[in-house]
């Protein structure tokens, strides 16, 4: 094998023309293959969906329940707020954005108080006002008549009058990035166009434009940070290698490796999802690493001689090898990711391997052979004296203190274990913004004034007669006052609550009593009450109760799920009536919680791949132990990072550990095939951790001063997913050195002295 890697080597010197052109084809290949892509359509999802697996049961149901009543997660929602929101001015603007929008297309219904139906008391009985009423001379008599409707109260009014709602539901078809971006992005230039008095505010919220707004912020983020981080991380190379031509090559070869990757993906027709959308910064992140490993390596290959070819392929004979491994590892740990329940996770590890995977072969020829062009003079050699002095210091302080040493990580290890104890998964939408971003601030205003925008509702359908009887509205009424009793539940409609509110008009019982009653109930102002189709079928056979809910993340709707489900059970223990507990936000939570569970749970088995390749590697099942185990610290202190930052594990951090792991044995196995290619050249133990610290090792804290620098800077970012992942994957760096350059050697030497005892 060494024979072989060193002829290729050596082909990349000899016949570096022939892999140039062999590259510009294929870097032409890929533009085409983006570009073509591209002008289809935008290669994201962010819908439910995405979320989801397609077929599953509880996707499938709600989409059959939709049929009926329509989807809740579809409103595009303009809030007013302000002093001004309850004047004659702030009416005037209602109107003049409700016109603007009512007869586009693509608009399903538009709900504001310019077209709201309130229900009068006259005494005997209830009217409904006309629709064309508007109250222009009297603003607090409206508001004030929407407070009274209980469809109305808190869904486009506020307690306090000083906020107020349009609700735009749009074409149910619209769910593709490509479909519904254009629409939402209409839209508000159309309501843009309104002018609004001094003392009132318009937010934007709703689940279609966060969706919208989240690709967008992540498609910008890559436009932004991926030229960033290539600077950054040119300019750092260049620092420590101080020759131009020489940085430039391992920052070209990611480059390169980024463009195939993601030609080759949008050529499979590959659409990325909420966490795949990070790949083509994975490709910079994890191809930067092995480049510099091969470059440092080159350079020491040419103080033996000054014989490019020889040099090369001395470097490519070991090099390949451990970027290989690597690569292997860190692929099929993000391949393990397939075992997991939810279709994203699924995606997010396929598109992953497969990127890491192109990153080696560009990486392993794109450098090398960059390199060949370059002339030996201008290579340049190690700055040794300051590189022996600080790894000869630290070599001898692990050769003399390795006891001390391994306690002192050990017991650091377990206090930041027990310090992080109580991370748990965790998911919301605003874990997307930070603070002072304008979506977070309408989000937090929604649900502190209004409804909130989280939609779930609990679902019934009579499986024989209907749903109009007084024992069936009793129960939904038990049904409501449950979910009411979550403080996160802002605002609840059902069929039972307005049939209530209008026979109070007429009688003091809460309830009728007979069934003719609800049905002359029904009868009479089913075409009056509003949105009751929203709540009951036609055939009276399928009603809900609809609730909106503030976003306190996916750990409470899902305690609520298996707390409210029991009781549906109970109050309803026959076949006569199904009931479920369900709707997209709900279902989103419990899929995101998942998904942040699956990915989590999925890096045991990248131990144990890591393990195994150890092992294959070493052929020596302790050694592998003692080489998988200081991987264990970058994942303790990116724990303990979230901890500290008061975060939970979340959609928007939880790829940093895939990350994480993978930076991490990437410098634990450049370390390992270094010692064991010193011990095979007839060196001592002591001899072959010595060359490690000052080969490896070095190569090791290049790489390390490099990516921090690199995701220092994403951790400027606005977007929670590019911030965690610039700050925790620093935080691994960090303690991935204390790892490979403490604790490895520390446990080698371990190794050695009880071998040499026994």
């Amino acid at each position: 094998m060494n024979q072989l890697l060193n002829s290729f080597g050596k082909s990349l010197v000899r016949y570096r023309f022939i892999y140039l052109f062999t590259v510009s084809v294929l870097i032409c290949l890929a533009i085409w293959a983006i570009f073509d892509r591209l002008e289809k359509e935008t290669p994201v999802d962010f819908t439910p969906q995405a979320i989801f697996m397609d077929e599953g049961e509880k996707m499938n149901r709600l989409k059959t329940i939709e049929k009926t009543f329509g989807r809740e997660d579809n409103d595009l929602i303009f809030i007013l707020h302000g002093e001004g929101t309850n004047s004659i001015e702030g009416m005037k603007v209602i109107q003049e954005i409700h016109e603007t929008l009512e007869n586009h297309p693509l608009i399903e219904q538009l709900d504001s108080l310019y077209n709201a139906q309130y229900m009068e008391d006259i005494g005997q009985g209830l009217d409904p006002v006309p629709e064309d009423v508007w109250v222009h001379e009297d603003p607090q008599k409206t508001l004030e008549n929407a407070q009274k409707e209980p469809y109305l109260q808190k869904m486009l009014v506020s307690d306090d009058k000083k906020t107020t709602v349009i609700r735009v539901r749009l074409d149910s078809q619209k769910e593709k990035i490509d479909d519904l971006n254009p629409l939402v992005q209409e839209l508000i230039g159309k309501v843009d166009t309104v002018k609004l008095p001094e003392n009132i505010k318009l937010l934007v919220t709703g689940v279609p434009f966060i969706r919208t707004e989240v690709v967008e912020m992540m498609m910008e983020d890559n436009f932004f940070y991926a030229p960033l981080l290539t600077v950054i991380f040119l300019l750092t190379i260049l620092i420590l290698f101080r020759k131009f031509w020489v940085s430039l090559t391992p920052i070209a070869g990611v480059l390169i490796a980024a463009l195939w990757s993601l030609g080759f993906l949008f050529w499979l027709g590959i659409t990325l999802n909420i966490l795949s959308i990070l790949v083509p910064i994975l490709a910079l992140i994890i191809g930067t690493s092995d480049g510099i490993h091969i470059v440092g390596k080159y350079r020491e290959e040419l103080q033996k001689t000054t014989d490019r070819e020889i040099a090369m392929g001395h470097t490519m004979a070991q090099m390949t090898v451990a970027c290989f491994l690597t690569t292997f590892t860190t692929a099929a740990g993000f391949l393990s990711l397939i075992v997991a329940d939810t279709a994203v996770i699924k995606d997010f590890g396929i598109h992953s391997a497969i990127t890491v995977m192109i990153c080696f072969f560009a990486v392993v020829i794109i450098v090398p052979m960059l390199l060949a062009f370059i002339p030996v003079h201008r290579i340049g050699t190690p700055a040794r004296q300051a590189e022996r002095k600080a790894f000869t210091l630290l070599d001898s302080f692990i050769w003399k203190h390795w006891k001390k040493t391994i306690i002192a990580i050990t017991l650091f290890s377990i206090f930041i274990g027990w310090y992080s104890r109580t991370i748990r998964p965790n998911s919301s939408v605003l874990e997307m913004y930070s603070e002072g971003h304008p979506t977070h601030e309408s989000i937090t205003l929604s649900e502190q004034q209004l409804a909130g925008i989280i939609p779930i509702f609990v679902h019934l359908e009579a499986k024989t007669g209907d749903l109009i009887e007084p024992d069936i509205l009793q129960k939904m009424q038990k049904i409501e006052q449950v979910l009411q009793s979550y403080d996160f539940i802002q605002w609840t409609y059902s069929f039972n609550g307005q049939i209530q509110w209008i026979h109070k008009m007429y009688e003091e019982d809460k309830l009728p009593k007979t069934r003719d009653q609800i049905y002359q109930y029904t009868a009479t102002h089913q075409g009056n009450i509003p949105a009751m189709d929203r709540v009951l079928s036609v055939d009276y056979k399928q009603a809900r109760i609809v609730a909106l809910c503030a976003d306190v993340g996916g750990r409470e709707y899902i305690k609520m799920y298996d707390e409210v489900r029991p009781i549906l059970q109970e109050l309803f223990p026959d076949d006569t009536v199904k009931v479920e507990l369900t709707g997209d936000g709900l279902l989103a939570s419990i899929g995101i919680y998942q998904l942040v569970a699956d990915l989590f749970n999925s890096l045991f088995l990248v131990f144990g791949v890591i393990w195994l390749t150890m092992f294959m590697l070493l052929r020596d099942w302790k050694l592998s132990i003692i080489a998988t185990l200081p991987n264990i610290i970058p994942l303790l202190c990116t724990l303990a990072a979230l901890q500290f930052i008061g975060a939970d594990l979340q959609a928007s951090n939880i790829v940093s550990f895939s990350v994480s792991i993978g930076l991490a044995v990437d410098d634990t196995i450049h370390f390992i095939v270094r010692y064991k290619h010193e011990r095979l050249d007839n060196k001592t133990h002591r001899e072959a951790i010595t060359n490690s610290f000052h080969g490896a090792g070095h190569a090791i804290i290049l790489t390390s001063i490099l990516l921090i620098a690199g995701f220092g800077a994403l951790a400027t970012s606005s977007l929670t997913t590019t911030f965690h992942f610039g700050l925790l994957a620093s935080v691994t760096l960090m303690a991935a050195i204390l790892a490979d350059l403490f604790l490895l050697p520390a446990l080698l030497h371990w190794k050695e002295s009880a071998q040499t005892t026994s």
